[in-house]
């Protein structure tokens, strides 16, 4: 089965509680301006993904 079809295999109570899992994990792990710093990663990490998949739509609604 393509990794397309099959997906990542969680729900999504799953991924967020793996996200708060994470996070709690990192905040007791980092001092505040590291926490700062990774929270602008992920956001950034999370505004790309957004954009690839909207270009990815809209490249596959042309297609057709």
């Amino acid at each position: 089965m393509a990794k397309e079809e099959k997906g990542l295999e969680l729900s999504g109570k799953e991924m967020v509680a793996l996200a708060g899992s994470i996070a709690i994990y990192l905040s007791c792990k980092l001092t505040p301006r590291e926490v700062c710093l990774m929270r602008t990663f992920f956001q950034s990490l999370a505004s790309n993904l957004s954009t690839i998949e909207f270009t990815d739509t809209v490249c596959k609604s042309r297609e057709n």
